[in-house]
């Protein structure tokens, strides 16, 4: 096992600030002065607010359909069921582009990729754009990040404000990743607040449950990739996909008989559960060393596509809602007054996650001016409605442009985009003729967008509103050039080792 992990240890000065919901916080000094026994006073004389530490749960290529809550048919999910049913549950969220790193930049920036620069995997998130970590840094968390994706390597600028950054470059399991994340805290004192995020890949290819996990979740199944689909459970490298169907015959032109399809869709479910497993193994081991006073978010950074439109076991060529949909949930700790089991069913993206937390952590009261692309959710905790707006997407960069259908231009203002409002997706593909162009998708009588409304709605004014949306959101935004990054060799290992390039 194998990791770069980046580890920033400043001298700190404590001390109690009011914040939103009576949060601690912590300033922070590069001098090594600590007054222990100023703190001890302090502590004594005030009651431990709630919210105090943060717990950010991503996992990789994870569907909110294939979660035991929303009505899958096996057991996949019960710590993450409990975690929706005892929080705030979004059902309708999407992700800004179906590919990691430009999702979790999004995820912890607020902005949309046309903003924050960051529009394939290997691009480096710049120094200027208000980042989340650093913002929870800055107001005295103790911030530690163990990532079991190579693909978030420190050159992608995502360690910022992480005191801690532990990435593996084999793709740790699920198991390994809670170890690395309760070994990480283990010499963090109970009473220093944490923001901590952990990412696990295990759903992602090349669907690798656990022996007894395979078997389990399709019993009666006998047939080729029984117990796994693809050749090795970590090193991903040239194993992502099965020696006998190379990646690109496997996603495009699937040859598969569906009755093996589906047990591998079933593979996938499995390394849902393992996940889950490890995920209960992380909350007891947090909770027994700080208690019980988290705020837990969890989501995914992407979705995955496992056949629908012909697209099998993989993301990122399209903006299907298989590869967009992720999960979002909201756990406030016991005693938080924003606590309790709601379920919102507006559609809402990613990008207000950073707006989110920014509001619940009082980290907008040093600047106000923090620009945020998506909105707070904090209503929504409230009791609130949530009113309907835009939220839009666009697809990553291909890796076999030879079989992505539709697009015409593979440079990044020839990526699919669209936008949903509504229950209402519109999606443009950029360079086709404009009787061509587009696309419609009712979600709410269509979920797995099947028919193609365009052609007979073309014209009517709720459509046209659709592509002025679209087209002002694509326009104005500030598009800027992601830092030009040379590949190394350990970057291209790492897109091999997902399974990106041969």
């Amino acid at each position: 096992m194998t990791s770069d992990t980046v580890r920033i240890s400043p001298w700190r000065i404590w001390h109690m600030r009011a914040g939103l919901g009576g949060i601690l916080l912590i300033g922070v000094v590069a001098i090594a002065i600590s007054p222990l026994r100023d703190l001890s006073v302090a502590l004594q004389s005030h009651a431990l607010p709630t919210r105090r530490h943060i717990l950010v749960i991503t996992i990789d290529a994870l569907r909110p359909d294939y979660l035991s809550a929303n009505g899958y048919d096996l057991p996949t999910s019960p710590v993450i069921d409990s975690l929706l049913r005892s929080g705030t549950n979004f059902t309708h969220v999407i992700t800004t582009v179906p590919r990691t790193t430009p999702a979790v930049t999004s995820f912890f920036t607020g902005r949309y990729p046309q903003n924050h620069g960051v529009r394939k995997l290997m691009d480096h998130l710049g120094p200027n754009y208000a980042y989340l970590p650093a913002l929870a840094r800055e107001r005295g968390y103790r911030t530690v990040a163990v990532v079991s994706n190579p693909i978030l390597a420190p050159t992608r600028g995502l360690t910022r404000g992480f005191d801690t950054y532990d990435v593996a470059d084999d793709a740790r399991d699920a198991q390994r990743t809670t170890s690395a994340m309760l070994s990480a805290l283990r010499n963090v004192r109970s009473d220093e607040p944490v923001f901590a995020w952990i990412h696990y890949i295990d759903p992602h290819v090349p669907y690798y449950p656990p022996p007894e996990l395979a078997r389990r979740f399709d019993s009666n199944y006998q047939g080729p990739y029984q117990l796994h689909f693809g050749e090795m459970p970590e090193d991903m490298g040239e194993g992502a996909f099965p020696a006998d169907l190379p990646k690109e015959i496997a996603i495009y032109r699937n040859p598969l008989p569906e009755r093996v399809n589906a047990h591998i869709r079933r593979l996938y479910a499995a390394d849902i559960r393992n996940t889950d497993d490890a995920i209960g193994e992380l909350l007891t081991g947090l909770r027994a060393q700080f208690g019980d006073d988290w705020l837990i978010v969890i989501a995914s950074d992407h979705g995955e596509s496992l056949g629908e439109n012909n697209y099998f076991f993989e993301h990122g060529d399209y903006v299907s809602n298989a590869e967009l949909r992720v999960p979002l949930a909201f756990v406030f700790p016991p005693g938080d007054p924003l606590a309790g089991s709601r379920t919102v069913s507006t559609w809402v993206s990613l990008v207000d996650v950073a707006p989110t937390m920014a509001d619940l952590l009082d980290m907008r009261s040093a600047d106000p001016s923090i620009p945020f692309d998506g909105r707070s959710l904090v209503p929504a905790f409230e009791g609130g409605d949530l009113s309907d707006r835009p939220v839009f997407a666009e697809c990553g960069e291909p890796f076999f442009p030879a079989f992505v259908q539709r697009r015409v231009r593979f440079t990044v203002d020839g990526r699919l985009r669209t936008v949903i409002l509504d229950d209402q997706k519109l999606v443009w593909t950029p360079g086709r003729p404009a009787a061509d162009a587009y696309e419609l998708y009712d979600l709410a009588r269509d979920p797995l967008e099947t028919h193609d409304l365009y052609d007979a709605m073309s014209g009517d004014t709720a459509v046209e509103n659709l592509r002025a949306v679209l087209g002002d959101w694509y326009s104005s935004t500030v598009n800027p050039t992601s830092p030009q990054v040379q590949l190394t060799d350990a970057d291209h290992q790492r897109l091999r080792a997902l399974g990106y390039t041969n």
